[in-house]
C-alpha cells in the first residue's frame, strides 16, 4: 500500500512538473534553448531535458532541427484550442461574480461590447441591493459608466467613436468629460491602475468599479465590476473591494488563455 502511495505521489508530481515545462515555454511566446527553460521554471536542466524527451515524442514539444531550441508542440496547441473552444467569456465571468459578490458584499456586474456599447450581461446582487436603474440589457453610457470608460481605454478609438455617435440615439451625451484632455487623462488613468470608477454619475449616490477581462490575444472581451453605496465602495486601489475585483479579473483572464506578456 505503501509503495501504491509513493507511485501516485511520483505520478502526480511528474504531471505537474510537465505542466510547468509546458507553461515555461508557453510563456516565451517561440523558441528557447534548455538554459532558458530550465532558468523559467526552476529546475536543472538535466531534469528539464529528460522532461522535454517524452514531451518531444508525444507531439507536446518541437524541438528546432538547426538550433535544438524547444517550443510549444502541435499537440499542445491542439489542447489549448479545444479549451479555448471550448470556453465562454460570459461563462466563465459568471462563475466569477458570484464568489466575488460573497467576497465583497457588495452587487456585483459583467457587461460585454456591442456596437452600441457596453450592455450589462450579468448581475449579482448583494443582500443589500442599491437602487440603480441598471439591469441585465441595459446600455451604458460610454463616458459616464465605469464599464463606458474601461472599453474607451481599451478598445481603438474608431470603434470607441462609432459606438459613440450611435449612442446618441439611445441615452444622449449625459456624463461627457468637459474636454479632449480630460478624456485622455481618463484613459491614461485607467490603464495605469487596471480599473475604471464612476461615482454618482449614472445613480446619486452609487460608486461603481469595472475591471477588464482579456481573452487569450490580450483582447479585453469583458469588463466586469462592483456597484456601491459611496461611502460603502471608496474608489482608491487599497480597498479590500478593488483588490478582490482585480484578483477576479485577473483569474477570470487567466482561465481564458490571457498571459501578462500577451498584449
Amino acid at each position: 500500500m505503501d509503495d501504491e502511495v509513493d507511485n501516485q505521489r511520483l505520478g502526480i508530481q511528474s504531471v505537474e512538473i510537465a505542466a510547468e515545462i509546458l507553461r515555461g515555454l508557453a510563456s516565451a511566446g517561440h523558441a528557447i534553448p534548455l538554459k532558458e527553460v530550465a532558468k523559467r521554471c526552476g529546475y536543472p536542466a538535466g531534469k528539464v531535458h529528460r522532461y522535454l524527451v517524452s514531451l518531444t515524442r508525444e507531439g507536446l514539444v518541437d524541438q528546432d532541427p538547426s538550433s535544438g531550441y524547444y517550443g510549444i508542440g502541435r499537440g499542445a496547441v491542439a489542447i489549448g484550442l479545444s479549451g479555448l473552444w471550448a470556453s465562454s467569456p460570459v461563462r466563465e465571468a459568471a462563475k466569477t461574480l458570484a464568489q466575488l459578490r460573497d467576497t465583497t458584499g457588495e452587487t456585483c456586474f459583467g457587461s460585454i461590447w456591442t456596437d452600441v456599447g457596453p450592455i450589462v450581461s450579468l448581475l449579482e446582487e448583494s443582500d443589500r441591493p442599491v437602487y440603480m436603474n441598471v439591469r441585465v440589457g441595459a446600455v451604458l453610457p460610454l463616458q459616464s459608466s465605469a464599464s463606458g470608460r474601461l472599453f474607451s481605454a481599451y478598445l481603438p478609438e474608431k470603434v470607441v467613436a462609432q459606438a459613440a455617435s450611435l449612442q446618441e440615439k439611445i441615452v444622449g451625451d449625459s456624463g461627457r468629460f468637459s474636454s479632449e484632455e480630460e478624456r485622455r487623462a481618463d484613459i491614461i488613468s485607467t490603464i495605469r491602475l487596471g480599473y475604471a470608477t464612476v461615482s454618482g454619475l449614472v445613480v446619486p449616490g452609487v460608486t461603481a468599479v469595472a475591471a477588464p477581462v482579456f481573452d487569450y490575444r490580450g483582447k479585453i472581451v469583458l469588463a466586469i465590476g462592483i456597484l456601491g453605496r459611496q461611502e460603502e465602495l471608496p474608489l482608491t486601489e487599497e480597498t479590500p473591494q478593488i483588490k478582490a475585483l482585480l484578483e477576479a479579473s485577473r483569474s477570470t483572464s487567466a482561465r481564458l488563455g490571457y498571459q501578462v506578456n500577451s498584449m
